[in-house]
């Protein structure tokens, strides 16, 4: 968990899933130059996002779609969320290195049992990549081999930062946590078989105590100062 502060005063109080933090700081950032609203963002995987939901009344939620919907349902958010993009899961490589062949499921499973020291998420954290990756290695036959060498943290951006302290071969993560990370950059995208593309987006808080400026700072990412975050830090367009 990671709190962020935008401005002074009275914050805009923002919850939400790692993936969306370079994207959702630089925009907070760029919308606080143009309005003076402050923002106040907290930062947990989905998982997390969706368990504090129950207890917590931020403005805004920022999560993937699936767990937005779930929090809709729960009768956390009011009105539709609104997709801000989608990201892919890829492997990330200190900057310059030489990444590993994944271009083929073969490869994938080759560059995974060649490499000593692989840095992934750790599932109980409730990350999205994370969660998906345990799932993906243990159908393609290779996941107590990678268990017995992986280096496990909780979020895609702190997976990352284990790379480039050169803890770890390469990560994997969703390609919008590898591409804020300084000293790191994506080799490659894992191939169809065991890719995961997610939809992410945000949503009013049901319990918002500044639901004006919260419609007006979601409306706005919808426009093209605010829609660029989110491509910048990794984003691909959500369908």
């Amino acid at each position: 968990m990671e709190a962020f502060a935008i401005g002074s005063g009275e914050a805009l109080k923002v919850l939400s899933a790692g993936a969306v933090r370079a994207s959702l700081i630089a925009a907070a950032s760029d919308y606080h130059s143009r309005t003076g609203c402050a923002f106040t963002i907290t930062f947990d995987t989905a998982g997390g996002v969706e368990k504090r939901a129950a207890s917590e009344a931020p403005d805004v939620f920022a999560s993937s779609m699936d767990c937005l919907r779930v929090i809709a349902k729960a009768g956390a958010v009011s009105g539709e969320p609104r997709a801000v993009g989608s990201a892919r899961i890829a492997l990330g490589v200190r900057t310059g290195d030489q990444a590993p062949d994944i271009s083929t499921l073969e490869a994938f499973r080759a560059a995974l049992r060649n490499a000593p020291k692989i840095a992934r998420g750790d599932s109980s954290g409730g990350g999205t990549a994370a969660i998906h990756l345990d799932g993906a290695l243990t159908r393609i036959g290779v996941m107590d081999e990678v268990a017995a060498k992986s280096v496990l943290r909780v979020g895609g951006v702190n997976v990352m930062k284990a790379v480039a302290d050169g803890l770890a071969d390469f990560g994997i993560t969703q390609s919008t946590e590898i591409v804020p990370v300084k000293g790191v950059e994506i080799g490659g995208w894992l191939p169809a078989e065991v890719q995961l593309e997610t939809t992410y987006g945000v949503a009013l808080g049901a319990k918002a105590a500044q639901a004006q400026n919260a419609q007006a700072f979601i409306a706005w990412l919808a426009t093209p100062e605010g829609a660029r975050h989110f491509a910048d830090a990794g984003f691909f367009p959500a369908e």
